[in-house]
């Protein structure tokens, strides 16, 4: 089985472990504002989710497409955090060409409204429904927003944390946990539009009277109750590309892989090679022989950290610097990812080597930026 397939049977099992054993019942506003009683057996949630994640082969097709059109759309309309948060914490339902400018200068992005029937459904008028699902697959790519409107249990936090209201529906709430415990084994969290919208008054231009504005937000919630409500964290258009990339990726490959989740930049900059030096050279060192490693090269024949002086311990690349230096461009050579505990001798001996033959012993010691996303290193 391919990895990315386990993951997803895994995935499911872990959603199928918090269903109810029984009826769940719960009081929830309708779009009148009315309470409405809803009552789902535990069957409902089984069904819901074997409909929705049957077939791992099907849904990670529709998956790929489905990030395509989510690249498309995040390159083309989100929003910076700041802006977005700016414009939710007005608590307008309506906005001048005056606050259009002000929110424009922090990264603010907006359209017109599309007419009923065209375009997509992020944007379009009349279409009232707070989830939108990406077309003939299923899966939700974004939630609507309107300012003093239906949906005032969504929120956002001072921390950029949004919590969208959870759905009625069964299979709603087994999409919101599945996506949930899918990004937490891959280690790469999913992303979502979030559009909100205002009235904007144009007197020569009657078909075009909201504007709306997106962003776009990562999973960040792994809740343990079909009825909870997802959290998403907004983040920037560049790191929501790299996780859309990732996921692409790692839909793409077949068979064993590691997926590496993108490294916050605090790691990446502080642990590049020029970095390690003093403590954090002595920390890599000190956890490679608590962890009973040893170099993964072949001239030494695997020596033991342990039986090493650390004079002869020295950071190796997997890609070498000098492979490097004739392909400029292709990779961050001294990325965390890119760097591994080696020998002297075996450092020396990768020499201009692409790929290297010991690559399959540097996965499985970790890279040093395994080490550090781990959490092993307590950076």
């Amino acid at each position: 089985m391919d990895v990315i397939k386990q993951y997803f049977e895994e995935s499911k099992e872990s959603v199928c472990a918090l269903i109810p054993t029984e009826v769940f019942e719960f009081d929830q506003a309708d779009n009148d504002g009315k309470l409405k009683n809803y009552r789902i057996t535990p069957q409902q949630f089984e069904t819901a989710l074997t409909n929705k994640f049957s077939d791992a082969q099907k849904y990670l097709s529709y998956l790929a497409g489905h990030l395509e059109d989510q690249r498309s759309l995040i390159a083309a309309f989100a929003s910076t955090p700041i802006a977005f948060s700016d414009a939710w914490n007005m608590k307008a339902e309506e906005l001048t060409s005056d606050d259009v400018v002000a929110l424009t200068k922090s990264g603010g992005h907006f359209q017109f409204n599309q007419l009923p029937g065209i375009g997509s459904m992020m944007y379009r008028t009349s279409y009232p429904k707070g989830l939108v699902q990406s077309l003939g697959t299923g899966i939700t790519k974004g939630f609507r927003h309107r300012t003093g409107g239906i949906y005032e249990e969504d929120s956002l936090n001072e921390m950029g944390i949004f919590k969208y209201a959870t759905p009625t529906g069964a299979a709603g709430m087994m999409e919101y946990r599945f996506v949930e415990k899918f990004s937490c084994r891959l280690g790469i969290p999913f992303v979502f539009l979030i559009t909100q919208w205002f009235k904007y008054n144009t007197n020569y231009e009657l078909d075009n009277q909201w504007l709306y504005m997106t962003s776009v937000a990562k999973v960040v919630s792994d809740k343990d109750h079909p009825y909870s409500p997802i959290e998403l964290q907004l983040i920037s258009k560049d790191e929501a590309l790299k996780h859309v990339d990732s996921l692409l990726n790692a839909i793409k490959f077949k068979g064993e892989f590691t997926i590496r989740p993108p490294m916050p930049e605090h790691l990446r900059l502080g642990w590049s090679y020029s970095k390690i030096k003093g403590d954090k050279r002595a920390k890599l060192v000190s956890f490679a022989r608590e962890k009973r490693l040893g170099c993964p090269g072949t001239d030494c024949g695997g020596a033991p950290f342990s039986k090493l002086k650390n004079s002869d311990i020295h950071i190796g690349h997997r890609i070498s610097q000098h492979w490097n230096s004739q392909n400029v461009g292709v990779v961050d050579v001294h990325h965390p990812y890119n760097l591994y505990l080696s020998c002297a001798a075996c450092n020396i001996a990768l020499s201009a080597k692409y790929p290297t033959e010991i690559d399959k012993l540097i996965q499985e010691n970790g890279t040093i930026g395994d080490w550090l996303m781990n959490g092993l290193l307590d950076a």
